[in-house]
């Protein structure tokens, strides 16, 4: 499986000035994706996708996200299937 998560969030100057406190706490974000994975049985990718993707957007700061989760030879004949959902702050 392959998991890619893109989350966006407004820059400030703490982040500009290398202050890893001003910056969106993605190695926890990580650590979060990577506990639910394994704990988890999932019979559809859309319920493992939709999960991450509320991981990612629990942060108050997020304004858009997406996750593409790739799980390669699931089908037949098939390099790989994949299913992306992403969300937008309104």
């Amino acid at each position: 499986m392959i998991i890619n998560a893109e989350i966006h969030y407004p820059i400030n100057r703490g982040c500009l000035s290398d202050d890893v406190n001003a910056a969106l706490d993605y190695k926890g974000i990580t650590k979060q994706i990577i506990a639910h994975v394994e704990d988890g049985q999932f019979l559809l990718l859309e319920k493992l996708v939709s999960d991450v993707l509320n991981i990612c957007t629990q942060a108050e700061v997020v304004t858009h996200a997406q996750v593409r989760i790739d799980k390669p030879h699931a089908l037949r004949f098939a390099d790989s299937v994949s299913l992306t959902l992403h969300y937008d702050k309104s």
